[in-house]
């Protein structure tokens, strides 16, 4: 697209308008206007090869200026836009992201009286089918060569969920002002006028897409035990025919290359048609994903010999490369068994900590123990009290405090303190909060809910969403202290979660999930993939977070987060903590996510006769006290004061010595009336 507006063009020399139109092309030749994953693949400059020719181009080049000179008033206004198309078309597709990292829009007016200012600028950035808007207010500049530009950073993009960009969509910026007075205009381009895109996917899908042509009736001919590469592209049917020889089991191992989660294939078993004409019986599948791939094992055992067509299918809107290889072997182990799963998959309970776990302080609830003794003690010095005392000091200096410690530290604070141990009713413990991570995970992976949906839910950060409350209360067995003096609790439902007994509780409360063949259907195979990786890395998390400031006094935590958006991280395929608690800021969550993301996550599905599942993982090795942040809102169940202990038997210390001082002062006054009057007197 070009460029509109009124008045005069600025002068330019023919030689150098001549040699911009003709180098332009030059230039861009040898580099692609793609929004990519490479270092510079989002960056395009505002480039302009005349007054109505422009560009989004990958080089800074053309005019250094463009202008105009406008006769405009109140009651007759002129509107300029200005627009900017990718030049050349986008080639790949691409993953836009949720922000523009930045832009930079060098447009300057100088009126004939009003002197150097920025105009009203509307900037609409076009991205497929979604508008994204800014507004920027006039702004009086101090003078007419200032250069005070109109600029962006991380702002966020309107998507609607369309974050991707398929190869020749619009990529296209739209600038539009309004001038109410007459002057000129200038549009400073050459690299002083730019956007930015950080793009974290991009794939050249016809590169990628060698198969073709195949389908059901035109299947290459290939030899089984050798490695094709390919790609599904939407709804292909890509085909292979070969011949099998003997064996005893045939393999198919099938590894899909890691894309975003909004473009995957539905991994559907596959077709293996035999030579009679007639679909293969359903094969034993176990299915690895890690951050790299997906390796899908299909195994058939004693099938007929003779010529087969093996047949994968697509699904419209999606894309994704893929490995495939065969192998014809005899019954023994074989490179995937169900038997290299060991029947558990725990939560590995302990990577997260960094504690010293010599120097670890037990932690117990309150009991009732001190309650009910401080009451019977307060009861029996109440009543001892109420006698008449000969010592006004006495009662009043020692005896008083003392039944007032006893009843602040050994009846009010225990009270206090249990009453803080009980669960509220906006509270959850962690077993709740597990079961509505499930949930949720089941709810998103069901087929046709909208894949930004999708990657919202996946990557929250326990399930919670910007804008909700995680309230948590937490039983602590220990607490180990930190170097930098702080306190990290060990929370014992972790030590020994087993991750694969909740994910199969949720897929049995699913109901209906296997097929007619007895296999897992694609939903569930998808719901058990994502929720072993999502809750391995909310539990670690979750492990992480757990610093307070100081010792505690009870076993009992109160988890209180304000949940906000975060930049997530992880894999293009499965985003991970996306949200972060409010008390948290931006650059500590960041920090955190770096240092505490592992470096490789597994998890194995094997859709046999045991379903069994392996989650797998190597720790980062980069974590350590100084990645944890500084205000983690977690509240220990606390009473009225510290030391409560030691002022209920300070305050009991008190009353047994007034008790016993005025016990004494009773039996002295009572043998000295005895010997003034006998035994027979009243003091008797």
């Amino acid at each position: 697209m070009g460029c509109r507006h009124g008045g005069e063009q600025r002068p330019i020399r023919p030689l150098l308008l001549l040699l911009s139109v003709l180098l332009l092309p030059l230039l861009i030749s040898g580099v692609q206007a793609n929004l990519n994953q490479s270092s510079d693949g989002g960056e395009l400059f505002l480039s302009c090869i005349q007054d109505n020719e422009c560009f989004l181009t990958p080089v800074a080049t053309g005019e250094e200026v463009i202008s105009d000179t406008v006769f405009a008033s109140p009651a007759q206004p002129d509107t300029v836009t200005l627009e900017f198309e990718m030049d050349p078309q986008q080639k790949e597709l691409a993953l836009l992201p949720s922000l523009l990292k930045s832009m930079v829009v060098d447009l300057r007016f100088t009126g004939e009286f009003s002197g150097a200012n920025k105009p009203e600028l509307e900037v609409s950035l076009i991205l497929a089918s979604t508008v994204t808007t800014w507004n920027f207010d006039a702004e009086v500049l101090p003078s007419a060569t200032t250069s005070n530009p109109y600029t962006l950073e991380d702002e966020a993009l309107n998507l609607n969920g369309e974050r991707l960009l398929w190869p020749e969509q619009t990529v296209r910026l739209r600038l539009t002002f309004v001038l109410d007075r007459p002057g000129t205009w200038e549009l400073h381009l050459r690299g002083a006028s730019s956007l930015y895109l950080e793009i974290p996917w991009s794939e050249d899908i016809d590169a990628r897409n060698t198969d073709e042509p195949s389908s059901d009736l035109e299947p290459q001919s290939t030899i089984f035990e050798t490695i094709h590469y390919g790609a599904l592209l939407e709804n292909d049917r890509d085909c292979w025919t070969f011949t099998i020889e003997q064996h005893e089991l045939l393999n198919i191992y099938l590894e899909w290359e890691t894309v975003p989660i909004e473009i995957q294939q539905s991994h559907g078993l596959p077709d293996l048609i035999q030579p009679s004409g007639r679909l293969s019986a359903s094969p034993d599948v176990i299915v690895k994903e890690n951050d790299d791939s997906t390796r899908i094992t299909y195994r058939w055992r004693a099938l007929p010999l003779g010529e087969y067509i093996f047949c994968i299918g697509g699904t419209a809107g999606k894309f994704q490369p893929y490995i495939w290889t065969g192998q014809l072997s005899y019954e023994g182990s074989g490179p995937l068994n169900p038997n290299d799963f060991d029947g558990k998959a725990f939560y590995p309970s302990g990577t997260a900590l960094l504690g010293d776990e010599n120097e670890a302080v037990s932690l117990t609830q309150s009991g009732f123990g001190l309650l009910f003794l401080g009451f019977l003690a307060l009861i029996g010095f109440v009543i001892d009290g109420l006698r008449n005392s000969t010592s006004t000091l006495l009662r009043f200096g020692v005896f008083t405090p003392g039944v007032i410690f006893l009843l602040v530290g050994g009846i009010l604070h225990p009270m206090w303190v249990l009453g803080d141990e009980v669960q509220t009713e906006s509270e959850i413990q962690l077993d709740d909060l597990i079961e509505m991570r499930l949930q949720q995970l089941w709810d998103v992976s069901y087929p046709g809910v909208p894949e930004q949906v999708l990657v919202t839910h996946t990557g929250s950060t326990w399930g919670m969403l910007d804008g909700d409350n995680l309230q948590l209360r937490l039983l602590v067995e220990e607490a180990h202290p930190l170097p930098d003096g702080r306190w990290q609790l060990i929370v014992p439902e972790l030590q020994d979660l087993r991750l694969d007994q909740a994910i199969f509780s949720q897929v049995a409360q699913g109901g209906g999930q296997t097929t007619d063949q007895g296999m897992l259907e694609q939903q569930t195979v998808r719901f058990i993939l994502l929720a072993g990786r999502s809750l391995l890395l909310d539990m670690l998390m979750l492990e992480a977070m757990m610093v307070v400031d100081e010792l505690p006094k009870s076993s009992v935590f109160h988890v209180d987060f304000d949940m906000v958006n975060a930049p997530a991280t992880g894999s293009v395929n499965v985003p991970a903590w996306s949200t972060r608690p409010a008390s948290v800021s931006v650059n500590d969550w960041v920090l955190l996510q770096g240092a505490l993301f592992p470096e490789q996550i597994s998890v194995s599905l094997c859709d046999c006769d045991l379903d069994l599942l392996d989650v797998r993982f190597i720790e980062s090795p980069g974590f350590d006290i100084g990645d944890v942040p500084q205000n983690i809102n977690i509240e220990n169940a606390s009473g009225l004061i510290g030391y409560s202990t030691q002022v209920a038997l300070f305050g009991l210390f008190l009353c047994v010595f007034a008790s016993r001082t005025e016990y004494q002062r009773r039996q002295k006054a009572k043998a000295l009336a005895t010997t003034f009057f006998g035994q027979e007197s009243k003091w008797d």
